[in-house]
């Protein structure tokens, strides 16, 4: 039963360093528009790992907030 509870956490921080590689690699090719990277980087994980549409630019901009000295983009601001 602790392990069930554990699960969600474990999925989501998971998805969050997914998304967080993802960035890094990609960054490069967005140094003009970090809102076109997270809206990247969010149909990334929701179709290359199922991630659910509703839980994944959540998971990006807490990605994207990782990087040094970078804030979420505007549009992500409110989530």
């Amino acid at each position: 039963m602790n392990a069930a509870q554990n699960l969600p956490y474990d999925y989501r921080s998971q998805m969050q360093r997914l998304a967080l590689a993802y960035v890094i690699d990609h960054q490069a090719e967005h140094l003009g528009d970090p809102e076109q990277l997270a809206e990247r980087t969010t149909c990334h994980l929701v179709h290359q790992y199922d991630v659910p549409l509703f839980m994944a630019p959540r998971l990006v901009a807490l990605a994207i907030s990782e990087l040094p000295g970078t804030a979420p983009p505007p549009a992500l601001h409110h989530l």
